[in-house]
């Protein structure tokens, strides 16, 4: 079992690395099963509402019949979609190429999960044991019947506590803030140096290092900023389920209007959680992509989203498709070597589909670390392409987004706006400097 959650890392790996000769092979069959899906489930409603007497089991046949329509609706729908977006479908496969070139190529950005997680455990144990030395403040007195004694708080002590509290919610954000800052800058340096072009002899380097350099020293008051935004909203979604366990504690919750505003005020603080967090990546990105503070790249990327909101969708729902296929092929293969493995060297086990099972949530977990840093890296490309496009592009471009840049941007090629550089990679890596 230790040994294959070891392996589950490099199953990870080897499954990004294919990703570059996959993506689009299996990201069209994928797309092109998805419809078949719809048509097959709504043939199938049609032909299970003959089994429904109209007039005896009217809703029995008219859910069939519903079912049928709803699903050819919704499979137009996504043909449509996939007919009208089919260049920006295209676009995120080659970013996605992209990505699993820039994370192949650097290792290194896998690590900083790890290291973020190594960072927040003794952070988190000192704030475990300094919150038990505040709990304990008080006077504390016992219920009948009940196995933990209570304790009376002074009005100082619960703000101190919720103060705390707080500073646990930023201090860990900071942490992950950071950590997609240097993935979003070395996948910049990535991307403008022609690492990932044809430029063998490009003098550029990308280092996390620096990336961790750039972060602390440049934009650390950005990166407070943003994780200080995100812990704000998080603490208000904390204090919300504190009202409601107090006051279901002594309040009537069966109350239907009740009810109704706990689950509206519920919904709307998720989606602003979602929303901030979303918006303080790309912001992240902006700020390591043009060295400007946390409002502005956070404006920059809001009207960036929208004005390229056909690229950001098909992007987000490729990236989708694949990480569900990556998730699935992970943890697929993990569980099913482990069992076999199992089967063959020790057949004394009898039930060989517990380890299995372990193993699958464990590489569960490691898939998801990893496939979220390459989702994190399809963003960052995308930001790099959509300047690089209107800047006008150059020889530096990765190989993969190339022809697109040189699509979409056939008109600036013939003003002269494309750079084309002449001469030997160093030369061409040169004229092509961006600060």
């Amino acid at each position: 079992m230790a040994g294959m959650a070891g392996a589950t890392i490099f199953i990870s790996l080897f499954y990004i690395f294919l990703l570059k000769w996959i993506t689009k092979p299996l990201l069209y069959v994928s797309m092109f099963a998805i419809l078949i899906g719809f048509i097959l489930l709504g043939g199938w409603c049609w032909l299970k509402k003959d089994d429904y007497d109209k007039d005896l089991e009217p809703n029995n046949y008219n859910a069939a019949f519903g079912g049928a329509i709803a699903a050819w609706v919704i499979g137009a729908l996504y043909l449509c979609f996939i007919i009208c977006c089919w260049k920006n479908i295209s676009l995120g496969a080659s970013i996605m190429e992209a990505a699993s070139d820039f994370v192949t190529g650097n290792i290194r950005v896998l690590w900083l999960p790890i290291c973020s997680y190594i960072v927040c455990v003794p952070f988190i144990c000192y704030w475990v044991v300094t919150a038990v030395f505040l709990y304990s403040i008080g006077e504390p007195y016992f219920l009948e019947n009940s196995f933990f004694a209570d304790i009376k708080w002074e009005d100082n002590t619960r703000y101190m506590l919720w103060f705390f509290l707080f500073g646990l919610l930023w201090s860990v954000a900071f942490i992950i803030c950071v950590q997609q800052f240097m993935i979003a800058a070395t996948v910049c340096q990535w991307y403008f140096s022609g690492q990932g072009s044809d430029m063998a002899d490009s003098p550029y380097t990308t280092s996390v290092w620096r990336s961790f350099k750039w972060g602390m020293w440049w934009h650390c008051g950005s990166i407070a900023f943003g994780s200080f935004i995100i812990a704000l909203i998080t603490f208000i979604r904390i204090i919300f389920e504190y009202i409601v366990y107090q006051y279901e504690k002594v309040g009537n919750k069966e109350n239907p209007v009740y009810k109704c505003l706990k689950c509206y005020i519920r919904y709307v603080l998720w989606c602003l959680d979602k929303y901030c967090k979303f918006i303080t990546k790309n912001a992240f990105i902006q700020i390591a992509l043009q060295s400007t503070n946390f409002c502005s790249a956070a404006w920059t990327s809001f009207w960036l989203v929208l004005r390229h909101a056909g690229r950001f969708s098909a992007a987000t729902m490729v990236g989708f498709i694949m990480m569900l296929l990556g998730k699935g092929t992970i943890m697929g293969a993990s569980c099913f070597l482990t069992f076999l493995i199992i089967k063959e060297t020790t057949p004394e086990v009898q039930q060989p589909l517990l380890p299995a099972g372990i193993i699958l949530l464990v590489s569960y977990m490691v898939g998801s670390m990893f496939l979220s840093i390459f989702s994190f890296a399809c963003t960052a490309i995308l930001h790099c392409f959509i300047l690089d496009e209107d800047t006008g592009g150059s020889e530096m471009t990765p190989e993969s987004l190339q022809p697109f840049l040189e699509m979409n941007d056939s008109k600036a090629e013939k003003e002269g706006r494309f750079k084309k550089v002449e001469g030997t990679g160093k030369d061409a890596g040169k004229a092509n400097d961006m600060e």
